[in-house]
């Protein structure tokens, strides 16, 4: 039903220091800037830095993660090492490393991107903090998202979907990451409206917007749906 997450919005207190830090440590470039917004690409999609002023806001303390390609990984490890204490995870057919953001946005590099030239290849996995576990995974659900893992010990669901979403009740996570709260997620395919139905009688709300529909989740995350 969706096919491909097109952007991710993280709210930011100064956009010049977050878009420093981006381009500094991420090497990645600001293609769009404005008084309160930049954006940048991370394979197919777009993250977006945003300052408090509209609504949808960016989402709060967000730990969301970049694939890479294996080759790739040592160097990230050396360059963010230089700076920074990382936490590293191996989970046995990949390996992870963790960053905190300056605001306090929980930045994980993975392996798993395919070979080429691009340091980084896309966005693979987007945490979000969830009131009840089962209302949120039936949410997800009705939007074509198939469960992968259930937490052992912890409430939490991984989802897999055109993205990976984790959705967990309160917690901390590997790098004491939290999920995040009202995140701005868009996301292509090839029906929005359809898309919109399908969630729509789970949803708190239901809107047209520029070039798709708006949805808001039972927990305040904010969902576009525009044409691939």
């Amino acid at each position: 039903m969706l096919d491909a997450l097109s952007s991710l919005a993280l709210e930011v207190r100064s956009l010049d220091r977050a878009v420093d830090w981006y381009e500094t440590h991420l090497g990645v470039d600001a293609r769009r800037r404005g008084d309160r917004e930049a954006a940048f690409d991370a394979g197919e999609a777009t993250v977006v830095l945003r300052e408090p002023s509209t609504v949808p806001r960016g989402g709060l303390h967000v730990h969301y993660a970049f694939a890479t390609a294996a080759d790739a990984y040592p160097g990230w490890r050396e360059r963010l090492g230089r700076h920074f204490d990382l936490v590293e995870f191996d989970f046995g057919s990949a390996r992870s490393l963790y960053v905190d953001d300056p605001d306090g946005h929980c930045v994980e590099i993975g392996t798993g991107g395919p070979d080429g030239d691009a340091p980084l290849t896309g966005v693979f996995e987007v945490v979000l903090e969830v009131e009840a576990l089962s209302s949120a995974e039936a949410f997800y659900r009705d939007l074509g998202f198939a469960v992968a893992d259930r937490g052992d010990g912890r409430e939490r669901v991984r989802l897999t979907g055109p993205v990976d979403l984790e959705l967990w009740e309160p917690q901390l996570g590997i790098a004491d990451a939290r999920g995040g709260v009202h995140a701005d997620l868009a996301f292509r395919t090839a029906d929005p409206a359809a898309a919109a139905d399908a969630a729509a009688d789970r949803a708190c709300s239901v809107e047209d917007v520029d070039g798709g529909v708006r949805v808001r989740d039972p927990d305040g995350h904010y969902l576009r749906f525009t044409e691939r």
